[in-house]
């Protein structure tokens, strides 16, 4: 479900107040555009801060049904690695969440086209993430999460206790000039085979960057927790995640063809003798 975003001007007084009393009194600021899943989004430069520290908050009603999403992600904050903006504080105003992480002056996204210079710092990221345990305060699980488009017997295949962002989109990767990459959005962090966010980056190849599975395969090799995957477990994972675009489809979420051609390409890679 996609969340309307308010303006700043239309936030409770309270809220806007526990901001400024924050970032300062006036603070220079501007929207962010992209991003579902918060009513507030907006980069703020603190009047006595640099453009290096300039600061991301992200809010959402405490009524709100995704609330659970901004809490979960603000409590793994703390585990993970050192690509995820770190959270600077939180609060409860207005009867809103209010979660700062540090800001970054970075791309929108990342170009995941054949050919890219993203894709090397990208994949670089996804091979530090592959090495790192799930704390245990995620209780959410890969099986949990695909385990409806599966058989049963299949849950071994799809279960472990490594950290899993669970959605390496374009847009969830931001590249600084510098070449720092920032992986964003840990609302649906879990715990699972190291090897899945490199599964699910090889279909956001396929569909944001347009290349072939067989590109998207060659990238996906080169990081050694996928490398080791079996084979079979790739194939479960990837035909789940093109099921579960087709469900939602059916459901009634609209404009999904070209993901779902995307995703049934890369199943369709993996099953293939």
């Amino acid at each position: 479900m996609r969340v309307d975003r308010l303006p700043f001007e239309e936030l409770p007084e309270a809220t806007r107040r526990a901001i400024a009393d924050r970032v300062g009194e006036d603070c220079p600021r501007a929207e962010v555009d992209n991003g579902t899943s918060s009513a507030l989004a907006s980069l703020f430069w603190p009047v006595t801060a640099s453009d290096a520290e300039m600061v991301f908050i992200k809010g959402l009603p405490l009524s709100h049904d995704r609330i659970g999403e901004l809490q979960a992600e603000a409590a793994v904050n703390p585990y993970l690695p050192p690509s995820a903006p770190k959270v600077l504080w939180q609060e409860e105003a207005g009867g809103w969440l209010l979660v700062c992480f540090e800001g970054a002056n970075a791309s929108a996204w990342a170009w995941f086209r054949d050919g890219s210079d993203h894709l090397e710092p990208v994949a670089a990221v996804l091979r530090e993430l592959s090495q790192y345990r799930a704390p245990g305060e995620i209780r959410l699980t890969s099986w949990e999460r695909w385990g409806e488009y599966c058989d049963p017997v299949d849950e071994p295949l799809l279960t472990g206790d490594w950290l899993v962002h669970s959605d390496p989109a374009a847009s969830n990767f931001m590249i600084e000039r510098s070449g720092r990459v920032w992986m964003i959005d840990w609302a649906w962090a879990m715990r699972g085979p190291a090897w899945i966010d490199t599964a699910l980056w090889g279909m956001r190849l396929v569909l944001d960057g347009k290349q072939t599975p067989e590109q998207a395969a060659s990238w996906a090799r080169s990081i050694p927790a996928f490398a080791a995957a079996p084979r079979e477990a790739v194939v479960v994972l990837t035909e789940a995640e093109a099921r579960s675009w087709e469900a939602w489809q059916a459901y009634g979420m609209t404009e999904l063809e070209e993901t779902i051609k995307a995703a049934r390409a890369w199943a369709g890679y993996w099953a293939s003798p």
